[in-house]
């Protein structure tokens, strides 16, 4: 809960190169409302986020889009969700100290990092996908062809749609 992955992390278990659509796997998709484990306020408030560097590190892989298994692509305390929930904050900030020895001001200043992949990568033309249901955590790691299917909309901020992962042959 309340986690920071990072680039290191993920091309720990999967090779990630210039171009690919990158889908992260939290494990929080079984907090969700359609979930005999359904817990609104951890898959809400308590997911993990990106650390700072992954931006950067998306532009630089020059990713084409994203898609995680939580409830939003940004860590909860660099959204709204920090003032809300001043005590959530707390132990998200003593984690943080704890992994990496520096408070959470110290290492997402707001005006840097509110929304970050929301407001950072949307206008680099790298967008994301969120809330991807329960089978991503039956998908191993790998290469996949990824298809997805929207309805037609017009003007739409957000949208839902239908994943599909097609595994690349080796």
């Amino acid at each position: 809960d309340l986690d920071v992955y990072t680039p290191e992390m993920i091309e720990s278990v999967v090779d990630v190169r210039e171009g690919d659509i990158l889908l992260i796997k939290t494990g929080f998709h079984k907090y969700g409302w359609n979930s005999p484990d359904s817990d609104e306020f951890r898959y809400m408030v308590r997911h993990p986020g990106p650390s700072p560097d992954f931006s950067d590190w998306a532009i630089e892989k020059k990713i084409k889009w994203l898609g995680i298994d939580a409830v939003s692509q940004d860590h909860p305390m660099n959204t709204i969700q920090r003032i809300w929930h001043p005590k959530t904050f707390e132990e998200a900030n003593a984690k943080l100290k704890a992994k990496f020895g520096k408070d959470w001001d110290e290492m997402f200043p707001l005006d840097k990092y509110y929304q970050d992949t929301h407001l950072n990568l949307f206008p680099k033309g790298i967008v994301h996908a969120e809330n991807l249901g329960k089978d991503i955590a039956h998908t191993p790691s790998g290469r996949y062809y990824i298809a997805v299917y929207l309805p037609k909309g017009m003007e739409t901020a957000s949208m839902w749609g239908r994943f599909i992962a097609i595994k690349e042959q080796d």
